[in-house]
């Protein structure tokens, strides 16, 4: 064997150890998991089938399977959501097998397919405009007559047409048959009247009691969770409680998760005196409610919105717990269990987990939760820039890593926020393991390097053979 013959040989090694190697690397891409499921986007407009009407003030909600995944509200012109990064969209997680299904006023509107990183437009339509809920059956079919369909504590105690000298009864003034007292007599008794959309389920009247420091008070049986009201200053007359069954159609739903809502009156030139109001919450609201007595606040409905009040647990009695809140003025209150939100973010930068620059990142916050309410709002700070909506897309023009911020607001008002780091590499870069490109395994990962310098040691010893065998 000569020299030239030896050198051959080796070279014939070299290559089919590179071949090797390259059919490894190959393999290891082949073999990496694949990215996680990004959530679809939707939006769209609300229109009815016959003349194509927009639908506006109406709630979009997207069902899978039967469960709410999301829910956006139509404005105006009957859309909801919007094809731009930063605008709100209905968002579900994924994968779904099957359609994702729209409702509105709970009837289907229409269907889309599930797609990860979707961002689609769908219309939707209905046969007809959702009727207004007026709260017409709720009580004017039969007015005041005391049937008995609370049980305990209602007014009129269940008799048909109320039992008169009933102690705490509520006083309907334009019920049928109430005669108890004249209408052309002045009273201190303030006008009871139940809001639209609500029934009364119990109430009770008491007379205002001055007291030794220019204060006054005034302490009810126990007909509604109000126990009694401590005002600031001197107030004289009757002040009446009246229990409703639900929130009336004029405040909408309290914050969180409501618990009790009453209305109560008091003479008119007390109606924005400072007090405290004292209310006990059965232990069976509180189980109901699925609250801690320490998530409890009592809300008041003032200039088109629910105010939060000052509220604390004064006073435990068995299961059931005591609540004191300082209110500016009196109307429509609520208590309701609310809690802080809980900020999450998911980043999803492609098949290799990071991001290369100008590659379109998808930052989403639907993973955010709250205990008790839902959350209203999502802002978001991407590396000095904001954004808004549940779901939104960023680019980065220089490899690095970004911090991202997420703070949600809950309907209470109660705010959370969170961050996350955005990894942005230049291609070519190393990566996380598995993740690297196929150059990268291919020419450098250890099992080649091992290969090649292995063919290397082995051409040598060759050539030092055959140089020894000629001399």
């Amino acid at each position: 064997m000569n020299v030239k013959h030896a050198l051959g040989l080796a070279a014939v090694a070299i290559a089919v150890v590179a071949l090797v190697a390259s059919g490894a690397a190959v393999g290891g891409v082949a073999g990496q998991d694949g990215p996680p499921a990004t959530p679809a986007a939707y939006y769209g407009q609300v229109t009815l089938t016959d003349g194509g009407d927009p639908i506006d003030g109406v709630t979009v909600e997207a069902v899978v399977d039967g469960e709410v995944r999301d829910s956006i509200e139509t404005d105006a012109d009957g859309s909801f959501g919007g094809s731009g990064a930063f605008d709100e969209k209905l968002t579900v997680e994924g994968p779904v097998d099957g359609d994702v299904t729209f409702r509105v006023a709970d009837a289907d509107a229409g269907t889309a397919a599930w797609e990860s990183g979707a961002n689609e437009e769908v219309a939707l339509e209905l046969d007809e405009a959702p009727a207004p809920d007026d709260g017409s059956d709720s009580s004017d079919d039969d007015p005041g007559d005391g049937s008995g369909s609370t049980g305990d504590g209602a007014p009129g105690g269940g008799g048909s047409g109320g039992a008169p000298g009933g102690d705490g009864g509520v006083d309907t003034p334009d019920a049928p048959g109430d005669t108890d007292a004249p209408d052309d007599e002045p009273t201190d008794e303030p006008s009871v009247e139940v809001p639209e959309g609500a029934t009364a389920v119990a109430g009770e009247t008491a007379t205002v009691e001055a007291g030794p420091d220019g204060t006054s008070s005034v302490a009810f049986a126990g007909e509604t969770g109000v126990e009694g009201i401590e005002f600031d200053g001197a107030v004289e007359g009757d002040v009446s409680v009246t229990e409703l069954d639900a929130a009336p159609e004029s405040t909408g739903q309290p914050p969180g998760a409501g618990v009790s809502t009453v209305e109560i009156s008091v003479p008119e030139a007390a109606r924005n005196s400072p007090a405290t109001i004292r209310t006990r919450i059965g232990a069976d609201r509180l189980e109901a409610a699925g609250a801690d007595a320490e998530d409890l606040r009592l809300s008041r409905h003032s200039e088109g919105e629910w105010q939060a009040l000052e509220t604390s647990v004064v006073e435990r009695d068995g299961d059931d717990v005591v609540l004191a809140a300082e209110t500016p003025g009196f109307s429509v209150f609520a208590v309701s269990a609310v809690s802080q939100p809980e900020a999450a973010i998911t980043v999803d930068a492609g098949e290799s987990g990071e991001a290369a620059p100008g590659e379109t990142v998808t930052l989403s916050g639907v993973g955010s939760s709250d205990e008790y309410g839902e959350i209203v709002a999502y802002d978001w700070d991407v590396d000095g820039e904001t954004a808004a909506g549940s779901v939104t897309e960023t680019t980065f023009s220089e490899s690095g890593e970004y911090d991202v911020e997420l703070m949600v607001t809950n309907d209470a008002g109660e705010t959370d926020s969170t961050t996350a780091t955005v990894t942005v590499e230049s291609a070519g870069a190393s990566g996380p393991a598995g993740a690297s490109p196929v150059e990268e395994l291919g020419l450098f990962s250890p099992r080649t390097l091992g290969a090649v310098v292995g063919a290397l040691v082995l051409a040598l010893l060759v050539v030092a053979t055959v140089r020894r065998a000629d001399r």
